[in-house]
């Protein structure tokens, strides 16, 4: 049986999203790969917004790294009760606002086809997985990892998928991912 799977991303297109500052600088990249955890534990991660007119508060602020909103951790709980969050405050000082988001230590596979395409500057422009790979998986969200890979990618599964979409968030994209499997044995 295959399922299908959805790649998760914050919609850019979305006019005046949250842009914490300093976000690289705070977190180590180690972290979104489970190591150094005691360290993640004893981080504060605080950050000040960028200054916009209108700020939007997405639930999915995907660079330079992925901080989740409360209400998108909540379901992604829901899901998985193992996974690992680290709460993330971003203030905006103008307006004297905090707003709660997670840094989430996802589960990584290495799930990516050798036909999934990159261009010129290493961004990857067609996403293949492997779906045998997926179907094994018990997370209903993967981050894929791959030598390859310069830049973040979530997996859902479609239960997920269609949770997400019963509620109200914004700022999200998801886009079905293209799957290959094993050729039969004859």
């Amino acid at each position: 049986m295959r399922s299908d799977w959805f790649q998760l991303s914050q919609d850019m297109r979305v006019r005046g999203a949250l842009e914490p500052r300093g976000v690289k600088e705070a977190i180590r990249p180690e972290w979104l790969k489970g190591e150094d955890l005691l360290e993640l534990e004893r981080s504060n991660l605080h950050f000040e917004l960028k200054p916009c007119h209108q700020l939007l508060a997405v639930d999915l602020i995907e660079r330079p790294y992925p901080l989740w909103s409360d209400p998108l951790k909540q379901l992604l709980q829901t899901f998985a009760p193992r996974l690992i969050f680290r709460l993330a405050g971003l203030m905006d000082a103008e307006r004297e606002q905090l707003y709660p988001y997670w840094f989430l230590v996802p589960p990584q596979l290495a799930c990516l086809h050798e036909d999934s395409q990159f261009d010129s500057s290493g961004r990857l422009t067609r996403l293949k997985v492997d779906a045998d790979c997926l179907q094994t998986c018990g997370w209903p969200i993967v981050q894929a990892v791959d030598n390859r890979l310069h830049e973040n990618v979530f997996l859902i599964n479609l239960a997920l998928a269609e949770a997400i979409l019963r509620r109200d968030f914004t700022g999200l994209c998801m886009q079905r991912v293209e799957m290959t499997t094993a050729e039969p044995m004859l």
